[in-house]
């Protein structure tokens, strides 16, 4: 078979063949960069970050065991540090003895308004007796029955059996203002005591420090020993399922990006073989500048315009994180992709916000009420077992009434002085003396009797 092509016509088919495959490559990359690259954002300024909690003890002490140490996993509500115990105990040893010496202070507190409430009876007794000896000498007096002495001692006992009355009754109405409307294990006296009980409880079981949280031990700085006080920095925890990636854009970047966007994450840890798929959960409020120790001041003019950079929270997938586990600080690359526009730059709900908590706190004064009312019990006395949970209520003295008319008895002295009208005026000449006197009296003691009986 002749081949009639000349060695040009050769070249000019192979430049085709070429440029044929140059411009099909080049429409495929216009078409991969229209489709794929012009909707992806990329960066390597990407690193994983995540929680620390850092464990601190509430109280000072000695340290008087550690146990674990840097990169040993701790299970939430596993014991990490004790401290020494002996003063906590000395203090909780003396917050019973004070509760059980209040309880004993308040029974009294209520056996004393009793005693009050019985001598109010007797003084009330002692009133009528009084009363009754002064009505009997008044009814005499006009005929002599009496001596004028026997009715004046008649009234001053009257008048001071009254006021010693009033005086019981003040002192009874002191003691039960400190009792009344309270029971025995409700009285803010035994409840204070019961609080300081509580709080030398609590500050004995935080000689114990638990990990509030799963996670691997780092940054130990303690040693047996050594003396804390509170709230130093004793080590932390690294709870591996609370990690994310930060991915530091470019403020040009972010044009397009939003809230709920995927994005494609590779690690150096693990290199491309490992794909880990995330969302945007998060737009940062500020660049990265604006946190810095020496944020900076463009007011002078003299400055340099630098493109920001700022932290895009990324959420990784929780069953990704289990079989392949990131550390806080690994180096990242994110591929974010844009195609999907319908979220939002900023939150409009707090709906989705990681909630972080522990429950081991919730132990602290888990047996404290029991040891309070075992106290409580041990010291209250016998006779006040009904109001150990019943208030006590006293309506107060009952009223007192004796009834002295002085009007009455006015009309009855004058009429014994012959020709005396009712606003008469005693003197002090002859027959008028002794009645006078007795009137004087009457008058001036017993008017204060009558305003309160």
């Amino acid at each position: 078979m002749n081949d009639d092509t000349t060695p040009s016509d050769k070249r000019k088919k192979i430049a085709y063949r070429y440029w044929g495959a140059a411009l099909i490559l080049l429409l495929i990359a216009l078409l991969y960069w229209l489709l794929i690259l012009r909707f992806m954002v990329y960066t390597n300024d990407a690193y994983v970050d995540g929680n620390q909690v850092f464990i601190t003890p509430l109280r000072p002490g000695f340290v008087t065991s550690i146990r674990t140490d840097d990169t040993f996993l701790v299970k939430k509500g596993q014991l990490l540090v004790e401290l020494d115990r002996t003063d906590s105990l000395i203090n909780l040893n003396r917050a019973e003895e004070n509760l059980a010496q209040v309880v004993r202070e308040v029974c009294q507190k209520f056996h004393q308004v009793f005693a009050y409430k019985a001598e109010i009876e007797i003084k009330r007794a002692d009133l009528i007796r009084t009363a009754q000896d002064y009505k009997h000498r008044e009814d005499v007096i006009a005929e002599e029955g009496v001596s004028l002495e026997d009715l004046e001692h008649a009234i001053a006992a009257f008048r001071s059996s009254y006021f010693q009355l009033k005086w019981v009754e003040t002192l009874f109405d002191s003691a039960l203002a400190l009792v009344q409307g309270t029971a025995v294990t409700t009285h803010p006296l035994v409840l204070a005591a019961a609080d300081q009980l509580r709080d030398a409880w609590v500050q004995l079981y935080r000689c114990d420090i638990y990990s509030p949280v799963e996670g691997l031990t780092a940054q130990r700085r303690i040693q047996v020993g050594m003396w804390v006080p509170a709230g130093q920095s004793l080590m932390s925890v690294i709870p591996l399922d609370q990690i994310w990636v930060n991915a530091n854009f470019k403020e040009t970047q972010l044009r397009a990006m939003r809230i709920g966007q995927t994005v494609k994450i590779t690690s150096d840890l693990y290199g491309g073989d490992v794909l880990f798929h995330g969302k945007i959960v998060g737009l940062p409020g500020a660049a990265g500048n604006a946190f810095s120790l020496l944020p900076p001041q463009n007011l002078t003019g003299n400055w340099i315009k630098i493109v920001q950079r700022l932290p895009v929270r990324v959420e990784l997938d929780p069953e990704e994180l289990k079989q392949h586990p990131l550390r806080i600080g690994l180096s990242m690359e994110a591929r974010v992709n844009l195609h999907e526009t319908g979220g939002c730059l900023v939150p409009t709900s707090n709906a989705g916000s990681p909630i972080y908590q522990t429950q081991i706190f919730d132990e602290e004064e888990e047996g404290n009420q029991e040891l309070i009312a075992r106290i409580i019990c041990e010291n209250l006395d016998p006779t006040l077992e009904s109001f150990a949970e019943t208030p006590l209520y006293f309506e107060g003295p009952i009223p007192f009434w004796i009834d002295l008319d002085l009007e009455k008895l006015e009309k009855r002295l004058l009429s014994t002085i012959e020709g005396a009208p009712l606003n008469y005026t005693p003197t002090f000449d002859g027959k008028n003396e002794k009645a006078t006197s007795l009137f004087t009296i009457l008058r001036s003691f017993l008017c204060p009797l009558s305003s309160h009986f």
